[in-house]
């Protein structure tokens, strides 16, 4: 897999973020604590993500590197920064960016 690849994998795994916040989390009641990364909900989410990175991880090394076996270090790194990537587009904090005066 080349760079491209991976930054490929990096928008999905954003955009898989950003549409679990736009389309489940925002779409639900407002919850008593506001979501932030350290939120159950936004933990569990992260959780989930990162379960399945491991199998598709495990299906890329397998169909699309041909390792003949599991190769653990690129299955859990591979997992990790996707999880990673992920968190920024799950993660509802809305940094304002005012100008000084």
């Amino acid at each position: 897999m080349g760079f491209i690849s991976y930054v490929l994998i990096g928008g999905i795994a954003y955009a898989l973020g950003w549409a679990t916040r736009t389309c489940i989390l925002d779409k639900k009641p407002a919850p008593k604590q506001p979501y932030h990364l350290t939120h159950p909900v936004i933990m569990q989410c992260l959780a989930v993500f990162f379960v399945i990175m491991l199998i598709v991880s495990w299906l890329l090394g397998k169909f699309v590197m041909g390792h003949p076996s599991a190769d653990l270090a690129f299955i859990v790194v591979n997992s990790l920064v996707a999880t990673f990537v992920f968190s920024f587009g799950v993660n509802p904090d809305k940094v304002r960016y005012d100008l000084p005066d």
